[in-house]
């Protein structure tokens, strides 16, 4: 398989995770709440897997290479914890979400700075948003863990961000990918 086509795999299966994750943070802001932990866990473990494709494809630029890789150690450690949270609601499982997000962040901010550096402005876009959207979800989830009745509000308008970014630069790699191949 060749990169090109890693990278198209790999941003779909995160944009799709995203959607998910969204999906879920919505429904616990509408007050459903019987799925979202299996929900999150799902779409966390698709974010890892995109990232972690997306990580395989050969770059001579490190920094970027980082960070698609703490991208998806966030995203999985996020997804144990939704997993983690549906078998027994606890601080330690939400502070691992925290942390989880908190690293999606990190990886998706490092990425940004990498594409903007490479000239490919409208990845950094994305990964930008991706990076402000997590890091809005690790302080809702902080606020959630204090009691603070906005931490959901939060978390869900990071969700979203996040699945905006994911989503716009699946959009920018399938449009390279359909312009390369005609």
């Amino acid at each position: 398989m060749t990169d090109n086509y890693k990278a198209f795999i790999g941003s779909w299966l995160d944009a799709l995770g995203t959607i998910i994750s969204a999906l879920a943070e919505v429904r616990a802001l509408s007050g459903l709440n019987d799925i979202n932990n299996q929900l999150i866990s799902i779409g966390e473990a698709l974010q890892a897997l995109g990232s972690a494709i997306i990580g395989t494809v050969s770059s001579t630029e490190s920094l970027g290479f980082a960070g698609n890789w703490i991208n998806g150690a966030g995203a999985a450690a996020s997804s144990l914890a939704a997993y983690l949270q549906d078998i027994e609601n606890g601080e330690e499982n939400e502070q691992l979400e925290i942390l989880g997000d908190t690293m999606q962040s990190l990886g998706s901010s490092i990425s940004a700075v990498s594409d903007y550096q490479q000239g490919e402005e409208e990845m950094a876009i994305g990964n930008a948003l991706q990076g402000l959207g997590a890091g809005l979800e690790s302080i809702g989830g902080i606020m959630v863990l204090r009691g603070e009745g906005a931490g959901q509000i939060i978390s869900t308008i990071g969700a979203i961000s996040q699945m905006i970014g994911s989503n716009y630069n699946a959009l920018i790699i399938t449009e390279e990918l359909y312009q390369q191949n005609n």
